[in-house]
């Protein structure tokens, strides 16, 4: 409790003095002419029917002593939004506190940050790029861990990209981005996931509406603190393209292969990509319909999943002040090698359906009142994996912009 008055604090004191600055930024002959400082507040509450993402209550009984499935947590957030522009350059900055407190299973109180940086940098026609530090420290995912318990991790990310226009058509596109994920399993506190990443494209840019091109991405990457886990590779090779069909529509795609090596039993290969299309049907009204399918590495198990997902989203823009936002979305996903001792991944596969609703109103400038709710029910080959939850909860969040 003494811990978590401390962090509330905290939180407190760091939007005065955010809210301070904002209002020295603001007066009139401020030094920082071009610059432009948020900070805001937020308070949500969210309902959620399946907390731990069990199949039922006597899973959750036997694992917690406790049948009941759902919980209503509060969060607390305090944070700053920030851009400084400069001649053709542009910084940008997000940083954020919250703390999450639940009424019934209290050992599930904890508090999680975000910091995240970025330089937008150009060099006249020719040279541009970005340079991007972003960590964040945030409670796992019920659902992606073989752990019933709380698990914090912390996935830090230096990302770092240059594009050469070498010629009025065309543009070379290198980028390297250094990750680190400390996650804490189950039996492995110190589990950490290095990555190595590096991608180099070339683009061509002398269709009007029209830009295409091909890449390949590499990331080298080791799981560490974990006996008997050790490296993996994996390569991807693709081509892309973005075309503008008109002011109303957009159409963007991507279509590669993609190598995983880890060890002889986890090797994999599968055709990867993704296809979005955008359309304006009306002043008010749009629609986004998206197809996916990529490999990743699934932590809990140190292996790697294939996942597939299609997507189809509506906006509506009723007024300046109220927007409606629905979704449905399907995944499947495929879990390929199992290094971790005692996870259920290898030979498991997921289906997903999700369906996700809100409603954003702005009854005033600095002020916004978000309600939504979320929809999902997971059916596996493996029992231990199945759940339905749904989540439903609002968040009023104050800016000072």
């Amino acid at each position: 409790m003494t811990e978590t008055c401390f962090f509330t604090g905290r939180l407190l004191r760091s939007g005065l003095l955010a809210l301070g600055a904002a209002i020295c930024c603001a007066a009139p002959g401020a030094a920082l002419a071009q610059a432009n400082i948020n900070p805001y507040a937020s308070v949500q509450a969210e309902h959620d029917s399946n907390v731990f993402r069990v199949e039922n209550s006597q899973i959750a009984e036997q694992f917690y002593h406790d049948p009941t499935l759902g919980d209503t947590d509060f969060r607390y957030i305090v944070g700053l939004d920030g851009t400084y522009l400069w001649s053709l350059q542009k910084l940008t900055a997000n940083v954020e506190g919250r703390e999450i407190d639940y009424e019934h299973y209290t050992f599930l109180n904890h508090s999680e940050y975000l910091a995240n940086f970025q330089l937008d940098w150009k060099v006249a026609d020719v040279l541009d790029g970005i340079v991007q530090f972003r960590q964040e420290h945030m409670a796992a995912y019920f659902a992606d861990s073989d752990s019933p318990y709380l698990e914090i991790d912390t996935d830090r990310n230096l990302v770092a990209k240059l594009n050469f226009r070498f010629h009025t058509d065309w543009r070379l596109e290198t980028g390297l981005n250094f990750r680190t994920y400390e996650a804490p399993l189950q039996n492995y506190p110190d589990f950490v996931d290095h990555e190595t990443g590096s991608h180099l494209g070339l683009s061509y840019l002398g269709i009007a509406n029209l830009t295409y091109g091909f890449g390949v991405d590499r990331i080298d990457g080791n799981y560490v603190n974990a006996p008997g886990v050790g490296p993996y590779t994996q390569t991807t090779e693709s081509l892309r393209m973005n075309y503008v069909i008109n002011g109303l529509q957009t159409l963007s795609g991507q279509l590669g292969y993609t190598k995983r090596n880890q060890t002889d039993e986890q090797n994999l290969s599968a055709w990867t990509g993704q296809v979005k299309y955008l359309r304006q049907l009306t002043g008010k009204t749009s629609i986004t319909v998206q197809f996916v399918r990529s490999v990743n590495s699934y932590i809990a198990s140190a292996g790697s999943e294939i996942d597939t997902v299609g997507s189809v989203g509506a906006q509506w823009q009723a007024t300046y002040k109220l927007q409606v936002n629905v979704s449905l979305a399907y995944q499947t996903s495929s879990y390929i090698g199992q290094v971790i001792a005692g996870s259920t991944a290898n030979g498991r596969t997921d289906h997903l359906p999700t369906e996700i609703a809100n409603v954003i109103y702005q009854p005033i400038k600095r002020v916004q009142i978000k309600a939504y709710v979320n929809a999902q029910t997971r059916h596996s080959n493996v029992a231990f994996d199945r759940f339905d939850d749904t989540t439903a909860g609002v968040q009023i969040t104050g800016h000072w912009r």
